[in-house]
């Protein structure tokens, strides 16, 4: 994330503002000037010209810690004037010298000063996550005026999209979004809160006739499991770039979820358990990351929220963990209960770290035991797993009997790949092999005719992944003209008249007038991103994982 935030459109404004200023106040500047701050969230300013009479506007804004994916979270937005003349809203105009707010969804504390935008207009919908997006009706443009030391108060929702996956967000707000105010500071207009999104909850499951308890393995992450192929891998379109990603594997942190009768526990089935193992061979081995669940524990007024560890227990020498007691601990002096929804995300029954494993196909299994860490086998008399066959358009998820029950455990494959992508962009050539120079310039001799094998130019980048996981796009830019466009599979053996070996390594010759068009000379941009498809289910790409690559030219006539 770029640290200096403010526009360089803004920040020339401002200079030009304050050397009028300057020269209409007579003011002198002083010969020893003091240093601007170069904090992280600082934006460009005039060095060495203060004390003007002009607005400051902070803003701060106030809200819960925990919302709802597709409900309103209501917050409150302040503004605060720390100049010393007043900063005009758009109630008293005019509207391009006066303030707005933005409210903006992001992953992380960071917000851009620049004007945001909805995932509408990034041929998404309302219910999608984009990384810094405008909060569905959350530009404040309807503002009042503020005098020097005062503030004004924004009471408002703040819509969550329904496709936000559930984590740790950040709400910010940026005051003049629209870069109208001159101000005597421009580095404290953004802030920004933590928000834990929950998921919608109320979903139901269907239970096929004659079952009675049951239990059944859900998904990882947000990946149902009739979404993950038999070869372990899944499709999905990245939420951060808008590419589909076909046959990807799964990575990082993995979060596995699976839901039950809600008769249990009960003595027989009182604790499960997950493990893993390589479809090439070994043995199985247990999960061993902690699991818990908040519950509510109130003291006369005062409430907080523990966490009860669900596992991993140690029972009969296994590592098991528990199924959700039907009543929480109970505490002397308390009253306790578990919460009314599980906006904590309190969602996962088992985590497993992929980094530290092998490059492959992976075995899960869930198993179940009794109170005495008994392994109970999936049967008539005692429950049965269950798969799940579809999502309907109400939430109602379908499920069947399963059949991929293997020593009374239900098993089904991963494939994990961690490894990071390549990005490499050769030297462009002319001809024969005349390379550009240091300076990067390609000179070509207009004597020798454009379609001559002698005049025409390679390009060529490698777009890699060991395992060729991943997809790429390739970007040819002279000036603001766009002269190469291409995105494709980094194993694809032609992509956009680029020839490729299937391992990601591409080339082509072109005509100089392909790239110079009617121009006799140009400078280029040549911009490679490899894009891995890897995933933690919940359909994002793990972009830890990218690589770019970006090489500069000029091809002139000698």
């Amino acid at each position: 994330m770029i640290a200096i935030r403010r526009s360089f459109f803004c920040a020339i404004l401002l200079t030009c503002f304050l050397i009028v200023n300057c020269f209409a106040q007579e003011r002198t500047i002083p010969s020893r000037l003091p240093v601007a701050n170069t904090g992280s969230n600082v934006r460009a300013v005039s060095p060495g010209i203060v004390h003007l009479a002009m607005p400051d506007l902070e803003v701060s804004l106030s809200c819960g810690s925990k919302a709802t994916a597709g409900a309103n979270l209501p917050i409150v937005v302040t503004v605060t004037n720390k100049g010393t003349v007043k900063a005009l809203g758009t109630s008293e105009g005019p509207a391009n010298k006066a303030y707005m707010v933005d409210l903006v969804w992001s992953a992380d504390s960071v917000i851009p000063a620049q004007s945001a935008v909805q995932p509408v207009y990034q041929g998404l919908t309302r219910e999608d996550f984009v990384e810094d997006m405008l909060v569905l009706g959350g530009r404040i443009s309807n503002t009042k005026s503020i005098l020097p030391g005062k503030s004004v108060i924004y009471k408002l929702p703040a819509y969550v999209p329904k496709n936000m996956a559930p984590g740790v967000y950040w709400l910010g707000a940026y005051a003049d979004s629209q870069c109208h105010v001159m101000e005597s500071r421009e580095n404290n207009n953004t802030t920004s809160t933590k928000v834990l999104v929950g998921v919608i909850q109320g979903s139901n499951t269907t239970v096929p006739p004659g079952v009675g308890f049951w239990v059944m393995p859900w998904g990882v992450g947000n990946t149902p499991l009739y979404k993950i192929k038999p070869t372990g891998l899944t499709d999905y379109t990245d939420g951060l770039s808008g590419k589909v990603m076909n046959n990807a594997p799964f990575g990082a942190r993995l979060g596995f979820r699976h839901g039950y009768d809600n008769r249990i526990p009960t003595p027989q089935i009182s604790y499960y358990r997950w493990l893993y193992c390589p479809v090439s061979g070994g043995s199985w081995q247990e999960f061993s990351e902690t699991i818990g669940a908040h519950y509510v524990r109130q003291v006369g007024m005062a409430v907080s929220y523990p966490v009860y560890v669900l596992g991993p227990k140690n029972v009969d020498g296994k590592n098991l963990y528990e199924f959700l007691p039907h009543n929480p601990p109970t505490e002397p002096g308390a009253v306790t209960s578990w919460p009314a929804t599980d906006w904590f995300g309190d969602i996962y029954s088992g985590l497993l770290n992929t980094p530290a494993l092998p490059e492959g196909t992976y075995l899960l299994k869930l198993e179940v035991y009794n109170s005495a860490g008994v392994k109970v086998l999936p049967g008539s008399g005692t429950f049965r797993f269950l798969s799940p066959t579809g999502t309907a358009a109400d939430g109602t998820v379908h499920t069947a009997v399963a059949t991929s029950v293997v020593d009374g455990g239900y098993v089904f494959k991963l494939h994990i790949d961690n490894r990071s992508c390549g990005a490499v962009i050769d030297a462009p050539l002319l001809g024969g092999g005349s390379a550009t120079d240091a300076c990067g310039f390609l000179l070509y001799d207009p004597a020798v005719a454009a379609t001559a094998a002698a005049a025409k130019i390679r390009l060529a980048f490698h777009a890699t992944h060991p395992g060729k996981y991943a997809v790429f796009s390739f970007d040819v830019v002279r000036s603001t003209t766009s002269v190469v466009n291409l995105d494709g599979e980094v194993a694809a053996a032609n992509v956009g008249g680029f020839t490729g070996d299937g391992l990601g390594n591409y080339y082509r010759m072109l005509l100089r007038s392909q790239l110079l068009g009617s121009c006799p000379k140009g400078a280029f941009a040549e911009v490679l991103h490899v894009y891995p498809k890897a995933t933690a289910g919940w359909g994002q790409r793990i972009s830890g994982y990218d690589a770019h690559a970006v090489r500069a030219f000029a091809l002139a006539p000698k």
